[in-house]
């Protein structure tokens, strides 16, 4: 399966599991690869906030008009360089599923997501046990998110409408880490003595709201634990935006003097929609399962990082020189982040990810305090 014409191949360590290793020299900006999802999901509250993106692909539906002037809650009406907006021409080509009224950016995508989970997922009265459920998981997790129900309903779906459901469960036990590190004993934040109630109570609720026989493993009390770890350790958050596109656009365009007018409406612009919905709302957030991004292990000095440009695929990058023989890593941590104390980025990782990092620059700080300074705080209120 991974040979050495792909520039890099699956390996297995037993200590950290799989790894992705190169197998030839990347240099700075070079495309490692370039993957879709097995399933993505759009996070709740985004949608729930009018985040107006694909059902399945996560492209924005929105103009950069449309999008500028719902952020600012129309404190800003007039957006200049409309030309340079990514999706002016594409709004023709949307689309709505014909029961439950769900927008996609194509007939493609609405093909897609209907033969592979969609149809299962199809609620168009309000009062289906799914949309319960999905409410249910607001009231437990605030944003910003990092996981959906949604995404494990479809990752369910999917199996259930899969040509071949045991590979499908296969390819879901590939993804499974842990729930709990037997040589560390470290528990995933998600499943700790006082969440006990409440993942009962997401167990009951998907097994109410979808008819379940090839995915039913899933839903016994120990296959559900195992599931929610599973999207919590290896979803990978997706993050689409026609302002960032058409921004991105407009430097590549615009002449010295119209770039000067341009940087002052974007400064305007941001502090507006700060003002109206804060900085977790800025950008349409998801999440997605990628089965050779699972592969990569953390680093807190990583050599690769993973980027998306407009929709749910995700373009694995190099960010430093990658020699053959190097193993390729990115950060699960984000990138403002890194500086942080070794103490708070091991908290982080281990509640999180499950386990004890090793990388180069946890053991250059192995003998450092194990305290936590103020600049570390927001990290660490994240990781609770």
């Amino acid at each position: 399966m991974d040979t050495d014409d792909k520039g890099y191949t699956i390996t297995y360590d037993p200590v950290k599991g799989k790894c992705l290793v190169a197998t030839k020299h990347f240099k700075v900006d070079d495309l490692i690869f370039e993957e879709e999802p097995f399933v993505s999901c759009q996070f709740s509250w985004n949608s729930l906030y009018g985040y107006r993106a694909c059902n399945h692909c996560l492209c924005p539906l929105e103009t950069t008009s449309e999008n500028i002037v719902r952020l600012t809650n129309a404190a800003i009406t007039e957006i200049p360089f409309e030309e340079y907006c990514p999706i002016k021409d594409n709004t023709h080509n949307y689309v709505q599923c014909e029961s439950c009224k769900v927008w996609y950016c194509s007939s493609t995508c609405l093909e897609t997501a209907y033969n592979r989970y969609h149809q299962l997922l199809c609620r168009p009265d309000s009062n289906d046990p799914l949309h319960y459920l999905e409410e249910l998981w607001r009231t437990m997790h605030y944003p910003p998110e990092s996981h959906n129900i949604m995404l494990l309903c479809r990752l369910l779906a999917t199996i259930e409408l899969s040509a071949s459901p045991q590979q499908a469960n296969q390819t879901v036990s590939n993804f499974c880490h842990r729930t709990e590190n037997e040589n560390e004993h470290l528990a995933h934040k998600m499943l700790g003595e006082k969440f006990v109630e409440q993942i009962e109570q997401l167990r009951f609720g998907v097994l109410k709201s979808m008819p379940v026989r090839e995915s039913s493993q899933w839903l016994t009390p120990t296959g559900f634990k195992s599931l929610l770890a599973l999207v919590g350790t290896n979803g990978q958050g997706v993050g689409t935006s026609v302002f960032h596109q058409w921004a991105n656009n407009c430097k590549k365009h615009l002449s010295p003097d119209q770039m000067e007018l341009f940087e002052q409406f974007i400064d305007s612009a941001y502090d507006a929609m700060e003002q109206v919905v804060g900085v977790d709302f800025l950008d349409n957030e998801g999440s997605a399962l990628f089965q050779n991004h699972s592969s990569i292990n953390h680093s807190c000095f990583p050599n690769a990082a993973s980027v998306f440009d407009g929709n749910h695929v995700l373009r694995l990058v190099a960010i430093r020189m990658i020699e053959p023989g190097d193993e390729i890593n990115i950060s699960y941590i984000a990138p403002c982040e890194l500086d942080h104390s070794r103490h708070t980025r091991q908290k982080y990782l281990q509640e999180n990810y499950v386990f004890t990092c090793r990388c180069i620059k946890c053991e250059e700080q192995i003998n450092d305090p194990d305290i936590t300074s103020d600049d570390d705080s927001e990290m660490e209120d994240d990781s609770t």
